[in-house]
């Protein structure tokens, strides 16, 4: 099932983005309500309420106890369409490739492929100059490789909201409930819920900073939680609608991951 599964959904992915793609060059669409937001593009990182178009490559670096790290190369593009005045709806597609490496344990080999692709769709809604909500879905489908996929179809149900506290200062907490509906094999069943909350930063020179918290509440493991601080810096060119972005977040908690850095460069479709 999964190789048929992967020959269906990896072309399909394709056309979908390479679609994007070219929509993109001849748009004539209005701005969506959230791309009028100021400094939309140095918020949509921490800010699920900004659906700005976009595509971009992101570089996530994971380093385990054990000595082990896993590397995920992921291509995304993201459409939004407005609604109405202050509403817009979004499509989201991710398409990942992971590496993982480095073990202590010999009896663990070096390994890459296709990760599991992410598919969403959601809507922000604009209550105030100043104030957003938002709202959607997410799909995770075991595509990937058995030793690198989470082995289970997984849906998400998203929730965010976002103040402009000042022109420079945006708070934008958001929860995730995740829920496998189908595992593949012997793999346990995945039921959590993970938290955000970050402070955005907007500073001269289009530059932005963001410090937040999160946790994360397993259900499938006597509800333990896992806490965690996050820092971004993100830049934005001057001429050119292209962004970079650099993060890393590391656990309160003793567990098996030390760190987590990723590295995100996005392209805004005006």
């Amino acid at each position: 099932m999964r190789t048929c599964l992967s020959r269906i959904v990896g072309p399909l992915a394709g056309l979908l983005f390479f679609a994007n793609l070219s929509a993109a060059q001849d748009a004539v669409n209005a701005p969506t309500a959230t791309e009028e937001v100021a400094n939309s593009d140095l918020k949509e990182s921490t800010d699920p309420t900004i659906l700005t178009r976009r595509v971009w490559f992101e570089t996530e670096w994971n380093k385990f106890r054990d000595g082990s790290s896993v590397f995920e190369e992921t291509l995304g593009t993201l459409w939004a369409w407005r609604v109405s005045a202050d509403q817009d709806f979004a499509v989201r597609l991710k398409v990942p490739f992971k590496f993982r490496v480095g073990s202590d344990d010999p009896a663990i080999s070096d390994i890459g492929g296709f990760g599991d692709m992410k598919i969403a769709a959601g809507t922000a809604i604009r209550l105030a100059k100043d104030f957003r909500i938002g709202g959607g879905l997410d799909l995770e489908m075991p595509t990937g490789r058995h030793e690198l996929s989470d082995n289970f179809w997984r849906i998400q149900e998203f929730v965010a909201l976002a103040w402009d506290i000042t022109p420079w200062l945006t708070f934008s907490p958001s929860a995730e409930y995740n829920q496998s509906f189908a595992e593949e094999g012997s793999t346990q069943p995945a039921h959590f819920l993970e938290s955000f909350i970050p402070f955005t930063f907007i500073l001269p020179q289009k530059w932005a900073i963001a410090v937040g918290y999160e946790n994360k509440a397993d259900f499938e493991n006597d509800n333990y939680v896992t806490n965690r601080a996050k820092v971004l810096v993100a830049k934005e060119l001057e001429n050119v609608p292209l962004s970079f972005v650099l993060s890393a977040k590391r656990d309160f908690d003793s567990g098996e991951k030390e760190f987590q850095v990723n590295f995100a460069i996005t392209y805004f479709f005006r």
